[in-house]
């Protein structure tokens, strides 16, 4: 008989009971010294119309139900018990899944039944979760990473359990019995993004007066010899209750953002800031620390908020590693949306690391292509994040070069960006012409198959006008990009080397090949605004301006990009094959207003790029900010610039901080209740 058996795993705390309708009759079963025989139990009594709700010594708790009855009473089961028997392959039999589908496959030595139970238990836990858990252990959420599938393509594991103490029934072969579980609908609970060793405070007030008041009081409050982890909890909620019920209704002059890893880390904070409160006011200057503490004494952003594409080659081994942990809604959308294995190209970002991977710029043996796909991948996700979860809006959107793509992609202007992806795997724009066999160079340097092309890129410190001046001497190099006091020369590797000698420069070879951004890159102008020719969403943003670096060009006369498929594609090529001038583009975006620049992309090159321009300009009321950094917590990383922004007083929700401080809460009082009761026995 095929077995669909509804399970939903329950914490200690027993929060999720609140999910199951009253009307619904609910049996409690306690785990005997048999575990096969009690899960036996539970499913007959299931099979009578019940639920069940088996508890370990442990403190745990597996409600198990029909699929039929847990649709109808629209619950969201963990997963599906779909197997159940003596052997893995009588199990998969019953489950009707083939031996290929199981991509998980477990073997437990665990003889206990309290053992038993918690293995299971664990993997409930872990397809709710969509993690893996390190091969041959279970050491925790830390140590997991995304369980990636095919799209449209359940999560299917197995647990055999391998015990002389084991019988199945009266019936089975002793010693063994295997359980195959399969995805169900429902998830894992947020983590949240603060707790007791990530904190985050937020003091409003118009005056000095009134900072430094608030201030005193909150280092008052956490000064308290009585503080603990559940009264901190409890604070910080306040604080970010209090903070989101003022900023509906009446926008303070000044916010600062405290955070730290304790309390008495943030009492350190304090104690810094105030002493140099009065002078940050008066100077007017912006006041940062190395914990993420922030406080703009001149918030210019509203209505001037830039959001900025990185380009290719700023991925890195494991970015965005542990976001699916805090933002479970987001990833499960952007698995029915398209591939995202293929989107983040995870075989690669998320491989083992060999060497020293973890202190290479970008992975190891990724092509143009792949580069490309995960760079666009973690610049959707990453503005998906930001304005969906903490409602952020742009005002204005440009983009490093190939970044423009991922402007397109992720701000909701091409139907399907997901469709890209198989496309620049394949298409010999990016895996030959311009990458790889550099087709396009050899057909512009009139060049026979078998003389080879050198090929390489060197970041110089240089001014443009003195690069300018050489290259007609080495018409095989070429000037890619322009950006603040750097550029990248590219090109015949010697003619490179021998520009740079004449030039009296030392540059640093990237070992990068591509032509794009050189004259070779015009041959496929064509093929690539075909290419970038795609269909658009019915409802565009039109409250957006987009800044493309090809207005910037002669031809183009500084004219927008109107919304329209043949107008952004062709934009697209032209900043494709010219020379970019990230330096100008950054300017241009200023005079057209944009104050704050936030960069939405792995790593924060871009962000650091565009303070040279402005450190450079003696632009002072510009600021760039990274929502990622490689070598940094990805979380901590995001709430420093979710800081930023709620000291320059950039419209946004808080509710993603509010909202695990608010289910943290619940499971305090729920765990106190439980201990006050008495925890099963």
């Amino acid at each position: 008989m095929p077995l669909r058996i509804a399970l939903l795993a329950q914490p200690r705390a027993g929060l999720s009971a609140n999910l199951l309708p009253s009307s619904l009759e609910i049996k409690n079963l306690e785990l005997c010294d048999d575990f096969t025989a009690t899960l036996n139990t539970a499913i007959q009594v299931v099979n009578q119309g019940k639920a069940v709700t088996l508890t370990s010594q442990s403190g745990l708790s597996i409600v198990l139900m029909a699929g039929l009855t847990a649709a109808q009473n629209r619950i969201h089961p963990h997963a599906y018990l779909s197997g159940f028997a003596a052997s893995l392959s009588l199990a998969v039999e019953q489950s009707r899944r083939q031996p290929d589908d199981i991509s998980i496959e477990q073997t437990s030595t665990a003889s206990t039944a309290v053992e038993q139970f918690s293995a299971l238990y664990q993997l409930i836990d872990d397809i709710a979760a969509r993690h893996q858990q390190p091969e041959s252990t279970h050491e925790g959420d830390d140590d997991c990473q995304y369980w990636f599938t095919e799209p449209n393509k359940a999560r299917v594991a197995s647990l055999t359990f391998n015990s002389e103490n084991l019988a199945f029934d009266a019936k089975s072969q002793a010693g063994s019995t295997s359980l195959v579980l399969t995805q169900a609908t429902g998830l894992k609970e947020a983590k949240p993004l603060l707790d007791s060793s990530r904190l985050f405070f937020i003091i409003t007030g118009n005056t000095e007066a009134e900072l430094s008041t608030k201030l005193a009081e909150l280092n008052k409050h956490l000064g308290n010899p009585a503080l603990n982890s559940s009264v901190l909890i409890e604070l910080m909620h306040q604080n970010l209750v209090c903070f989101q019920a003022s900023s509906q209704a009446s926008s303070s002059q000044f916010a600062i953002v405290l955070q730290g890893a304790s309390a008495d880390a943030v009492l350190l904070e304090i104690n810094a800031l105030t002493k140099v409160l009065s002078k940050v006011i008066a100077e007017q200057i912006d006041y940062k620390t190395p914990a993420g503490s922030y406080f703009s004494p001149a918030p210019d952003s509203r209505g001037k908020v830039a959001f900025v594409y990185p380009g290719v080659g700023t991925v890195y081994p494991g970015m965005l590693r542990d976001f699916y942990q805090y933002f479970p809604e987001l990833y499960a959308r952007l698995e029915r949306e398209g591939n995202l294995r293929e989107m983040l190209q995870a075989d690669k970002i998320y491989a083992a690391s060999n060497g020293n991977n973890e202190t290479d710029n970008q992975p190891q043996e990724m092509t143009l292509s792949e580069l490309a796909i995960a760079g666009v991948g973690s610049s959707y996700i990453l503005t998906q994040l930001l304005c969906e979860s903490f409602s952020v809006k742009p005002d204005f959107a440009l983009g490093y070069s190939k970044g423009e793509a991922s402007m397109w992609a992720s701000l909701d202007v091409w139907r399907n960006p997901h469709a890209l992806i198989e496309m620049t795997q394949t298409s010999p724009i990016f895996t030959t012409a311009i990458s790889g066999e550099l087709t396009a160079v050899r057909e512009v340097w009139q060049l026979n198959q078998d003389e080879e092309i050198s090929w390489n890129s060197f970041l110089v410190r240089s001014e443009p006008a003195a690069i300018e001046a050489l290259l007609p001497q080495y018409p095989r190099a070429y000037l890619a990009i322009i950006q603040g006091d750097t550029c990248i020369l590219a090109g015949c590797e010697q003619s490179c080397r021998d520009l740079l000698k004449q030039l009296g420069k030392r540059g640093i070879a990237s070992n990068r090949v591509t032509a794009m951004h050189t004259t070779p890159a015009w041959s496929q102008h064509t093929q690539v605004t075909d290419f970038y020719n795609q269909p658009l969403c019915d409802a565009l943003p039109h409250h957006i301006r987009f800044i493309s670096a090809a207005e910037l060009l002669p031809q183009n006369a500084n004219q927008p990009v109107n919304l329209d498929r043949q107008s952004i594609a062709t934009s697209i090529a032209d900043t494709f094959c010219s020379t970019l001038d990230f330096t100008a583009l950054i300017r241009a975006a200023r005079e057209h207003g944009a104050r704050l620049f936030i960069e939405l992309g792995a790593d924060r090159q871009t962000s650091t790029l565009i303070d040279k321009i402005n450190r450079a300009d003696k632009v002072t009321d510009s600021l760039a900010v990274a929502t990622n950094a490689k070598g940094g917590d990805d979380i901590q990383t995001l709430l420093k610039c979710i800081a930023q922004l709620i000291t320059q007083q950039v419209p946004l929700s808080i509710s993603p901080l509010v909202d695990g401080l608010t289910r943290q809460l619940a499971s305090l009082e729920a765990q106190s209740t439980l201990h006050t009761q008495g925890e099963p026995v």
